[in-house]
């Protein structure tokens, strides 16, 4: 362990050690949840398993698991009948991060990897499902992070939660409660030298009265890497891979031009440049508000082929890197023409505020 990991995962036991003077909660999984492991060939992982029934309900779902390796090869699966516990002895094939699906249906589950680091995994197309109580989870902001946020859905009427997210040194710096009948983003920005750190999040119960936590589905937006962890000294085997380091630009270049987009209309947007970095890598940074549909904003490289900004959704804003081929740049004037494009119903929109970058290591972002 680095020295700056072991100093994230002592401070994160200091959060820990006071939010212990409470009893714990338990994470109760529902429906089809990811666990995450990181192992060696050759090694023997246990997987602890309980497959219970959800009270007051007679849905026969057993606890269907499946052990997916570093190679996204299926290595392993058993069944864990309905009302029984079982620790799986898995024999690694390969060396590298491997998954757990656990897919319990209707009733429910609680997992573990006993001995090891082990994280649920917590993205878009893999969120996290509770039932009635999930375990303080800790989540890495990475260097450089200046906003995160973390998505979540109660959909069933009368069912809701209570988020609260805290910073590395245990404080509160949002909370939201609702019964997040439709999914909601909750946005939180990270102050000047809190980045590089573990935080956390709990959910309880409402405190509004006719709310209670049951049901709730909830990931990470994708300024984060997408795991949780009951310890914070865990993170390091899930989060510090080189695509979770900060950016190393040596330049940027300023692009003239931008503004708003009535319907159909073309801006150019230019720079020059002296030469083509080489063993470097290029992109695009460049801020848009109200591009509704994925070929609203068509962008041409110096006549080259056509490719497009991405979303950011009705009256939203994001800033996007956009990794370039170096072959669409060319030593002098650079043109950049985008075009809005009416098909999709909307007449308008708004670019602003382009860069080229340069760098050793620059990570793309299209977007949440």
């Amino acid at each position: 362990m680095t020295r700056a990991w072991s100093l994230i995962a002592l401070l994160g036991l200091l959060v820990i050690s006071a939010a212990q003077a409470q009893e714990p909660a338990q994470t109760i999984l529902r429906h089809e949840n990811f666990l995450a492991f990181s192992a060696d060939k050759g090694e023997d992982v246990r997987i602890a398993l309980t497959s219970m029934k959800r009270s007051g309900y007679q849905w026969a779902n057993d606890l269907e698991v499946s052990v997916i390796d570093s190679t996204s090869t299926v290595t392993l699966q058993r069944t864990v009948a309905l009302g029984t516990e079982r620790v799986l002895t898995y024999r690694v094939q390969t060396s590298g991060l491997h998954v757990a699906r656990l897919s319990s249906g209707w009733n429910l589950c609680r997992a573990e990897v006993p001995g090891r680091p082990w994280a649920l995994v917590a993205w878009g197309q893999v969120p996290v499902s509770i039932c009635g109580s999930v375990a303080r989870q800790y989540f890495f902001v990475p260097q450089q992070c200046e906003e995160f946020s973390i998505a979540l859905v109660a959909d069933v009427t009368g069912e809701g939660a209570l988020l609260k997210i805290y910073d590395a040194t245990g404080k509160v710096v949002a909370q939201e409660e609702g019964d997040f009948d439709s999914e909601r983003r909750v946005v939180v920005e990270v102050p000047k030298g809190a980045d590089g750190a573990a935080w956390s999040l709990t959910l309880e119960d409402p405190e509004q009265e006719d709310l209670a936590l049951d049901d709730v589905t909830f990931y990470l937006g994708r300024a984060l890497p997408p795991y949780l962890c009951e310890d914070p000294g865990w993170l390091e085997t899930f989060c510090s891979g080189e695509e979770y380091q900060p950016d190393l630009i040596d330049r940027r270049i300023a692009i003239e031009g931008g503004g708003g987009f009535g319907k159909s209309e073309t801006r150019s947007f230019t720079w020059k440049l002296n030469e083509i970095p080489a063993d470097r890598v290029i992109a695009l940074r460049v801020t848009a508000t109200d591009v509704d549909y994925k070929d609203e904003a068509g962008v041409v490289l110096n006549g080259n082929e056509r490719f497009f900004l991405p979303v950011t959704g009705d009256a939203q804003t994001q800033t996007f890197t956009l990794i370039l081929d170096p072959t669409l740049l060319r030593v002098g004037e650079n043109v950049m023409e985008i075009t809005q494009d009416p098909s999709g119903g909307s007449s308008a929109m708004r670019v602003r505020d382009a860069q080229l970058l340069v760098g050793t290591r620059i990570k793309e972002f299209r977007g949440w």
